[in-house]
């Protein structure tokens, strides 16, 4: 009798979510999800909306005052949020308020 290759269940369902491209939009929906953690509690509370699309993060604060002083930053926390990804996810972040 012929015996079959087994996998472990988490291994099938990463090579389909790497096969289907959804591994990329969990890791957007992850960076998202991670912003506060990143930037701390007092830039996350001046946060209104955090989305990501092709690798570009948007994010709309309350003040633009805010924005000023994340623009002189962006690539730390760009690095920052790859690096608690994993893996480069992140490539931009556009600012608006």
């Amino acid at each position: 009798m012929k015996q079959a290759k087994t996998q472990k269940l988490d291994e099938l369902v990463a090579l389909y979510l790497k096969q289907t491209g959804l591994d990329r939009k969990f890791k957007e929906m992850e960076a998202c999800r991670v912003w506060p953690e990143v930037v701390g509690q007092a830039i996350a509370t001046r946060t209104r909306e955090v989305t990501m699309t092709g690798g570009k993060l948007f994010v709309r604060f309350t003040s633009s005052v805010v924005r000023s002083e994340m623009a002189m930053v962006k690539e730390g926390v760009i690095r920052a949020l790859n690096d608690r990804l994993g893996e480069d996810v992140v490539t931009d972040i556009i600012y608006r308020s």
